[in-house]
């Protein structure tokens, strides 16, 4: 350990990993960090029961936030948790322990606030929505070019791309509630 611990209690770091695959990795857990003990060692405690979070997922949340927290000491405690009979793995709950250590430091000031637009999954008390308008790349983005414009991706013989509006409603739909066709109104 190089010496370093966790200035200030950071309360309510939650981590929500879903993907948007085919039986992609999901976890979730809620944390508090808090200052170490006397002894300045890591230590994480769970106080979720086996029913939120099965105790194969438990190690992995631990490795995440021990790589997460980048030899920075700190007093962890698991405060909820979930998962998916299907879709939860090692993986996510590893990824999902990262998350929280890193946005535990630069909750606490550890790490400089930009580095908030690689958490993807992380929340916490005062952490502002990150996309759209906080994200300063998703900012120049949309002035590069933006979706509504007729320039957006252009064709590769310069011309531009055809945009269709979006339709309303569909011709033939159902004109009344419950199916039936109005007659004589």
């Amino acid at each position: 350990m190089n010496g370093r611990h966790l200035p200030v209690s950071v309360r309510g770091v939650s981590v929500r990993v879903a993907m948007q695959a085919n039986r992609g990795p999901y976890a979730y857990i809620a944390a508090d960090f808090e200052p170490p003990g006397p002894e300045g060692r890591t230590e994480i405690l769970s106080a979720v029961g086996a029913s939120l979070l099965p105790e194969e997922y438990v190690s992995c949340v631990r490795l995440g936030i021990e790589r997460g927290l980048e030899g920075v000491a700190a007093a962890v405690l698991l405060t909820d948790a979930g998962f998916h009979p299907a879709d939860s793995s090692e993986y996510g709950y590893r990824l999902a322990g990262l998350e929280a250590g890193r946005a535990a430091l630069v909750a606490s000031g550890l790490l400089p606030p930009e580095e908030a637009d690689s958490l993807r999954w992380a929340q916490w008390p005062g952490r502002g929505r990150p996309w759209p308008g906080h994200n300063p790349r998703s900012e120049a983005l949309l002035m590069a070019a933006p979706a509504w414009c007729p320039e957006f991706l252009p064709l590769s013989d310069g011309r531009p791309a055809v945009v269709t509006p979006a339709m309303r409603g569909r011709p033939g739909g159902r004109k009344r509630p419950g199916g039936r066709a109005s007659a004589g109104r």
